[in-house]
């Protein structure tokens, strides 16, 4: 049975749009053929990236030494990136799976920011135990798989745990943040033509949007929802664990867990906070990114840096 008018108006993000087809047509703009703006974007994007290729090639050519490690100083600005990148990524899926499960209606504009800034960001992260290696060819010994010398890794090396924090939260997260995009690829799928159209249709998954399929999408998006919020909390509180197990004076403290994790929200609002400003005025989205939603998320953020 279709939704009745009150019902999709109620789903709607302002007073000012009329329609579920005004929102598809809005967000989907961006998607059409991309400016001068984009390229130039994406040329910075890729120099940043042709910068970072040379700093691996020079560490690998002439060692770790480059980067300053010394015996008293053997994590130095790698742990302390990671654990900046890690305290992004885990703080996108916090938010859009708690606010979910508690129902807070002005999620919907947001969450979907923070799950694609979750995503990427844990990938930006997984690097940095392969960077701080030194040899990233050898990144597979990290994984206990079995072999013929009967090596295995050292499960009390906090480098170890970063790769198993880090495995699960990323297939976990990746899950929760593609489970969502699927009714909105479909969607993409419907306003395309040619190969995009056959392309959104293999990866929307055929999804029509029918009662059975939101029906069964409904019970799986509470599910990871009800699975992501605990593994936040676990995983971010192993990543501190990296600090809290060094006989150091200020860090051997059982406190760095909590205040790990809401130092991880409170990073994490503050970036989505970030990136959606001049999304919002770039691709003209007032309607959608309104002050109640930027609002709420100062309130959140402003609570978390109490702590």
């Amino acid at each position: 049975m279709a939704p009745t008018t009150e019902l999709l108006r109620g789903a709607l993000p302002h007073p000012d749009v009329q329609s579920l087809e005004e929102v598809n047509r809005a967000i989907l703009k961006p998607l059409s053929r991309p400016g001068l703006g984009w390229w130039a974007l994406l040329a910075v994007a890729v120099a940043g990236i042709g910068v970072a290729a040379v700093a691996e090639f020079i560490q690998i050519t002439l060692g770790m030494g480059v980067t300053g490690l010394t015996s008293p100083v053997g994590w130095g600005a790698y742990i302390t990136t990671f654990v900046f990148w890690v305290g992004i990524a885990h703080s996108g899926t916090l938010i859009s799976a708690i606010l979910f499960l508690f129902r807070a209606p002005w999620r919907q504009s947001i969450y979907r920011a923070a799950e694609a800034m979750t995503v990427f960001a844990v990938m930006t992260a997984g690097l940095f135990p392969l960077i701080h290696m030194g040899r990233v060819w050898h990144g597979y010994w990290l994984i206990p798989y079995p072999n013929s010398r009967f090596l295995w890794p050292n499960f009390r090396s906090p480098l170890v745990w970063d790769v198993f924090a880090v495995t699960t939260y990323f297939t976990v997260s990746a899950v929760f943040f593609y489970l969502g995009t699927v009714p909105d690829l479909a969607a993409a799928r419907d306003a395309a033509k040619g190969l995009r159209k056959k392309l959104y249709n293999v990866i929307s998954l055929g999804w029509r949007g029918t009662d059975r399929e939101w029906h069964h999408f409904g019970k799986a998006y509470i599910f990871l929802a009800a699975l992501a919020t605990p593994l936040v909390l676990s995983v971010h509180s192993v990543v501190s664990w990296d600090f809290a197990v060094a006989i150091v004076p200020g860090w051997h403290a059982t406190i760095f867990a909590p205040y790990f994790v809401a130092g991880a929200i409170f990073s994490g609002i503050a970036m989505v906070i970030t990136l959606t400003v001049p999304l919002r005025k770039a691709f003209g989205l007032e309607a959608y990114l309104t002050n109640k939603h930027y609002d709420a998320m100062a309130k959140l953020c402003l609570f978390t840096s109490l702590i």
